[in-house]
């Protein structure tokens, strides 16, 4: 398991992207789905670089390494149960960790009021996070700013503000001690002194004990106006490393070996949060990367048995300072430097590191093999039914669970209702996907089928096919995917009546749903001029292809959207439809858009005029949906093309045949409703239903697309 995507995390995922161990599985915990690299965040600030270009893609890096990313914050570390306790999903074991989640600002001994506009530079994601509130703060009026600390950070950070906003700034650095980092030359403090000084920016010698709404206060009692406050003064570490049971030094920090193992020999700690006994360095983005190539040789040597490299921290570093003009100072021993020049080989040296995390779209990539186990403990796995998961794994789950301890073969559901609907789908885990995110995803996708025929979910079955394992990854797997699952089930009052559990290559998910309704709804019962709606957009199919495929036209903040859409149900909307008493409903799922309308058209005896906008793609860049296919658009479009009349010169025509995961649903609405409709719809769901057509007299084709 590794905690954070820091420096040094990134590169075991990295090594991972090359090296295959045979029962190895990876875990990869973070607050966010991206990683922001500390040495372009100036650059960024400063307009030179894009968010993209300063962030890795966790959820790509994980996918390229084979290993499952979770997105989430630790709150507690039970080392004595190889357990990380997470806040919005189950705990999990581990059997080796890996820390490595930087640093955050040191607050001690400084009063911060609620209403003072004070934010942290650590972590640095929380500052790029929070930039755009503080360009709402920064007016074209003077303003005051505060920078807390008098390290390297402060000044880079106080160039870097100055060149983002234009306009009149005044920029005060306080600090107990200024430029004290030992590393730093005498030419190159008097350098920074003087860049600053020409720049208007004002120093302070004084500690920092109160920041208020208007004011900053020293320990001396001097106070200074101030409109905005950014701490920049130290680092700490998060509190459940700090109550963790690892050994830590006199100022909090834990204390690693020269392998980077900790007091528990389990745990290796990297970056900010640590310290190196018998070799203490300053707390520094450079550190945590050299540390990293370190850390990705012993990780995979104690995995395989192999004896430990000892980190040998160097004594200097160079130093690139972002100054102004697309300058940088350069310090290195007694070397000092500032110019053009010295920008330009910090960017190509950060471009260097972060290209390193970077793929390009099908890279073809030449692993090397490794196994765990000797070869005499491989096993050859059973088929059939000998493939089931141990039975200690589900009893412990079902047990944990409080449901089904008796291990009945069958469950007794009572119903009112003489008829029944029931359906059945299947759909394959996506590598590097959260097995809980996925088990809300296969419940939705499932659910579609029900609601879509006028009803409700009142029992399911389900059958996980859980990847080779044994112990705690196996009770990973089980545990994420069941109760990603129940969480849906409980919202909607259905009842796991039953399951099954296997293990297999392809991991997924298998639901059997039984639901009860008042009024069948099937697709021959459209009506000539009924409108034609989607519940929300489509794409899903595509959009995966792309994103899987490494396409740089996706970043991870279309995925996050991509995993908002896919996680969203369809429940209140049909509860909706129903009120308004539309005859049909179906979701678009597997087969396209154009299959399921297809089908409607052939069952009513009419045809469908459509209009394709760019309203009905999640993602509005029409190159990725021309570029990138699911693997069962060819299917869909082979068994549904003939039926369409559509111009050449279509450009979202490929729409018609992308496959969907927990896609929309196809509503009809009549005529006369429809403002009615699209009010409440908006009102209850938050967004607008998509217009897409309208039904017709049968004519030659069954769907037009009219341009």
């Amino acid at each position: 398991m590794l905690i954070g995507g820091g420096h040094a995390n990134v590169q075991i995922l990295k090594k991972l992207c090359m090296n295959r161990i045979k029962g190895l599985h990876t875990i990869l915990i973070s607050e966010h789905f991206e990683a922001t690299y500390s040495g372009m965040t100036p650059g960024y600030i400063h307009r030179d670089f894009s968010l993209e270009e300063i962030s890795i893609d966790l959820q790509k890096l994980c996918f390229n390494a084979g290993a499952t990313f979770i997105k989430d914050k630790v709150i507690k570390l039970e080392t004595n149960y190889k357990k990380v306790v997470l806040k919005n999903f189950p705990s999990i074991n581990y059997n080796l960790l890996s820390i490595n989640t930087g640093s955050i600002s040191n607050t001690k001994g400084i009063k911060i009021e609620k209403l003072s506009k004070c934010f942290f530079a650590k972590p640095i994601s929380s500052l790029v996070n929070n930039l755009s509130q503080i360009d709402q703060i920064i007016s074209n009026k003077k303003n005051r700013i505060s920078i807390i600390g008098g390290g390297v950070a402060s000044y880079e950070l106080a160039f870097s503000l100055l060149r983002r906003y234009k306009y009149n700034l005044e920029i005060n650095i306080f600090g107990k001690n200024i430029l004290k980092e030992k590393n730093l030359n005498h030419k190159t403090k008097k350098n920074l002194k003087k860049i600053s000084y020409d720049l208007g920016i004002k120093e302070y010698l004084g500690k920092v004990v109160s920041v208020t709404e208007n004011h900053l206060v020293l320990d001396s009692g001097e106070k200074f106006d101030s409109d905005l406050n950014l701490l920049s003064s130290g680092a700490n570490i998060e509190t459940w490393l700090s109550e963790s049971n690892l050994d830590k030094d006199k100022n909090g920090f834990i204390i690693v070996d020269n392998n980077l193992l900790t007091s528990d020999k389990n745990i290796f700690v990297t970056g900010d949060a640590c310290t190196v006994e018998d070799n203490i360095r300053p707390k520094s983005g450079v550190m945590a990367v050299r540390q990293g190539q370190i850390l990705k040789e012993n990780v995979f040597s104690k995995l395989t048995g192999m004896p430990l490299i000892k980190f040998k921290a160097q004594k200097n570093w160079l130093y690139l300072i972002g100054t102004h003009k697309n300058k940088a100072l350069l310090n290195y021993f007694f070397l000092s430097f500032h110019g053009r020049w010295c920008w330009k080989l910090k960017e190509w040296i950060d471009r260097r590191f972060i290209n390193k995390f970077k793929f390009t779209y099908n890279s073809n990539m030449s692993f090397r093999n490794f196994e765990l186990e000797k070869p005499t403990d491989i096993k050859m796995y059973c088929q059939g039914c000998g493939s089931k998961v141990s039975k200690n794994t589900l009893v412990n789950f079902l047990n944990e669970d409080n449901s089904h301890s008796d291990l009945p073969d069958s469950s007794i559901i009572n119903t009112n209702s003489s008829s029944l609907l029931q359906s059945i789908d299947h759909i394959k885990l996506f590598t590097s996907l959260n097995p809980f995110d996925f088990g809300i995803i296969s419940y939705l996708h499932s659910q579609n089928d029900i609601l879509s025929s006028g009803g409700s979910v009142k029992t399911i079955s389900v059958s996980q096919a859980l990847p080779f394992s044994e112990g705690i990854i196996e009770s990973f797997f089980m545990e994420y995917f069941m109760k990603g699952i129940k969480s849906e089930a409980i919202k909607d009052g259905s009842i796991i009546a039953s399951g099954h559990s296997y293990q297999s290559k392809e991991p997924g998910i298998t639901i059997t749903m039984n639901g009860s309704y008042e009024k069948q709804i099937t697709k021959s019962q459209a009506q000539e001029n009924e409108l034609i709606y989607l519940s929300k957009p489509l794409g899903t199919g595509y959009l995966l292809a792309a994103y899987f495929n490494n396409s740089e036209l996706l970043s991870s903040f279309d995925f996050q959207k991509l995993m908002k859409w896919m996680k969203k149900g369809n429940k209140k909307i049909s509860e909706i439809s129903k009120s308004f008493k539309s005859k049909i409903t179906t979701d678009i799922s597997g087969f396209g858009l154009a299959s399921h309308l297809l089908d409607i058209c052939k069952f009513s005896g009419l045809s469908a005029e459509i209009k394709l906008n760019e309203e009905i793609l999640i993602n509005k860049n029409i190159e990725i949906l021309n570029k990138f296919k699911s693997t069962g658009f060819e299917n869909n479009y082979s068994s549904s093309v003939n039926e369409i009349l559509i111009s050449d010169n279509n450009k979202l025509q490929n729409i018609l045949y992308d496959p969907q995961t927990n896609g929309p649903l196809l509503i009809s609405i009549e005529k006369e409703d429809q403002i009615k409709f699209e009010k409440e719809f908006q009102s209850v769901i938050g967004f607008s239903p998509i217009l897409i057509g309208q039904f017709k007299k049968f004519q030659k084709k069954l769907i037009n697309v009219i341009n």
